[in-house]
């Protein structure tokens, strides 16, 4: 039963991962080094990146961790992660504060790094500390939203920080959070900063 779901959950996944890379028209990696904005948890960042609708304008965010849960439960009786594994959740903000709109899958770009340097990237899993977001989010100039993305790590790992880039992580700018110690919970949200 659990390898239905897994299939199912999969199948879902990749099927959206077609859309959502069509929807937007993310630029190609490059060799060139982001410009990194570091920050705390809590703090907003300032991102750009190009127009994900028709690649004719620049896009302008403000994105904020607001908290992290370093080990997450899984809102489905299904949603577990692997042996060995925990979930953890990274509640995000974004506000479009440009004027073009942003049409593109958030979660694409988000990134948790720990302590030995090893990057995890976001698995397909809700949890109970809240809802997460949409496959493909729409924003207009001055709309903000807020969710969670989650990130399947191993269960020792301890994490040091977020990282998020916008265009699926290919934007020329990227922020990073540093996530101290008290700033992480176990199984709930910590309460809410600025």
């Amino acid at each position: 039963m659990r390898r239905l779901a897994l299939v199912a959950g999969l199948t879902v996944l990749l099927g959206g991962c077609g859309s959502a890379a069509e929807t937007a028209k993310n630029p190609s990696p490059s060799d060139s080094r982001p410009r990194v904005r570091r920050v705390n948890v809590g703090d907003a960042v300032v991102l750009t990146g190009v127009d994900d609708a028709n690649g004719t304008g620049m896009l302008r965010m403000a994105v904020k961790v607001r908290n992290v849960v370093s080990t997450a439960i899984g809102r489905g009786a299904f949603e577990k992660p692997r042996k060995g594994e925990r979930f953890a959740a990274v509640r995000f903000v974004f506000k479009n504060i440009g004027v073009t709109a942003y049409h593109d899958s958030p979660t694409f770009g988000a990134k948790v790094v720990d302590s030995a340097g090893h990057g995890y990237d976001p698995t397909v899993a809700t949890v109970s500390a809240g809802p997460g977001f949409p496959r493909v989010m729409s924003l207009a100039r001055g709309q903000a939203r807020s969710g969670y993305i989650v990130f399947a790590v191993p269960r020792a790992a301890k994490i040091v920080s977020v990282r998020y880039a916008l265009n699926a992580g290919y934007a020329p700018e990227l922020g990073e959070w540093r996530v101290p110690p008290r700033t992480i919970a176990r199984g709930r949200p910590t309460p809410r900063v600025g």
